[in-house]
């Protein structure tokens, strides 16, 4: 079967509510972003601070909500790529995850666009942020762990890992953001979440039940897994080394992927 030279990803933006559309495909050298006659490489230097998604912007563009898409292409190994901007100020949330990304962008990218995305650390890295951290261990692949405590919203304790190479990638990609359903004011209120539904994101009632059936048991643990593989990605590569990270956030997530940018 013959590769696609880009795919198309049109939706709505689960912040915005708005229609959004990019294309990507194949760069030279490299993860670029391009809006209009303009191209923009290090996105971890764009990296704002935001709570509820990763937002990349400068003085040109933003672009919002970018972690499900770095996650579909780290899992692909392809760290070459330009994502075009045609319309919005966010990426789509499609179905919440990042399966359908992964699985249009396979058609896109071949073995020749797939290179090591690992990168040794030399030594241990360590943020902390209130009752949260991440903490990175040096280690011959990239290992990640991570601990949640969602026992204020009757989901209890969380935990999970992923390793790269070991475990199905399908597990993390195939897993949808998740929230409350007694935060949907407050972010409505803050002009955010305008675009989310039963359809995009996985809702739990004030008792920690879903509103609809979960892809799996573990399915919110392993969101947040495939959310910090997005941040790190931010980079354009993956650190070899054991990673545990305690009530990750974006926040946090995007501070220790400008840290790496540095070593």
């Amino acid at each position: 079967m013959s590769k696609l030279n880009k795919a198309t990803f049109e939706g709505i933006g689960i912040h915005t509510g708005k229609v959004c559309k990019i294309e990507v495909y194949p760069s030279d050298k490299g993860l670029w972003i391009k809006k209009g006659d303009m191209i923009f490489s290090n996105f971890q230097d764009m990296a704002i601070h935001s709570e509820n998604a990763t937002v990349l912007e400068n003085c040109y563009f933003r672009l919002s909500t970018v972690e499900h898409l770095l996650c579909a292409l780290a899992m692909l190994n392809v760290n070459d790529a330009v994502i075009e901007i045609l319309q919005g100020e966010e990426i789509p949330i499609l179905d919440g995850s990042a399966i359908k990304f992964f699985k249009k962008l396979s058609d896109v990218f071949s073995k020749k666009n797939k290179k090591n995305i690992f990168k040794s650390i030399e030594k241990p890295i360590l943020y902390k942020e209130d009752e949260s951290f991440i903490y990175l261990f040096p280690y011959k692949r990239f290992e990640l762990r991570v601990y949640l405590d969602y026992t204020s919203k009757g989901l209890g304790l969380l935990s999970d890992e992923f390793i790269f190479g070991r475990d199905k990638r399908e597990s993390i990609l195939n897993s949808r953001t998740f929230g409350f359903l007694s935060d949907y004011d407050l972010l409505k209120s803050k002009g955010k979440a305008m675009g989310a539904s039963l359809d995009n994101v996985l809702v739990f009632d004030e008792k920690g039940h879903p509103l609809r059936r979960m892809r799996s048991s573990k399915e919110a643990s392993r969101h947040k897994i495939l959310d910090l593989i997005g941040d790190l990605y931010l980079n354009g590569f993956l650190p070899r080394a054991q990673i545990v990270a305690v009530r990750p956030s974006h926040k946090i997530n995007t501070a220790v992927s400008k840290m790496l940018n540095k070593i």
